[in-house]
C-alpha cells in the first residue's frame, strides 16, 4: 500500500458566481465542507477552493482539460490530485468515502 502524504489535500474547483446572497456560492459551500472535514479529520485533511479561470486555476491543467473536453461539468473535487466528483452539488459523503479508502482516520 502506498504511503499517503499528510496533510491530504481536498481541492474544490468551481466557476465564479455572482449571487445576491453571498452564503449561496460555490465558495461558501466549499468552506462549509472544509469546516466539517476539519472537525472530522483535524489537521490530516486540508481543503482548498480554486475558482476556475483564476490565475491559480491554470496551475491545474487536468482541470482545464476536463472543461475543454466537456465530458464533465464543474464543480470538480480532487483528493491529492485524484478526481472524486464532477457536476451536481458538492458531496461531503463522496469525499469522506474516498478519504476512508485512503485509510484516513477520523478523530474521536
Amino acid at each position: 500500500m502506498e504511503e499517503i502524504q499528510h496533510p491530504v489535500v481536498v481541492r474544490i474547483f468551481a466557476l465564479p458566481m455572482d449571487a445576491c446572497d453571498p452564503s449561496k456560492t460555490w465558495q461558501s459551500a466549499a468552506w462549509m465542507i472544509a469546516r466539517r472535514l476539519r472537525e472530522r479529520y483535524g489537521g490530516t485533511v486540508e481543503t482548498e477552493f480554486v475558482e476556475i479561470f483564476s490565475p491559480e486555476s491554470f496551475e491545474y491543467p487536468e482541470i482545464l482539460s476536463l472543461l475543454e473536453k466537456g465530458d464533465d461539468v464543474p464543480p470538480y473535487v480532487t483528493v491529492n490530485g485524484t478526481p472524486v466528483q464532477s457536476g451536481g452539488k458538492l458531496s461531503e459523503r463522496r469525499i469522506r468515502e474516498h478519504l476512508e479508502l485512503l485509510g484516513i482516520p477520523s478523530i474521536p
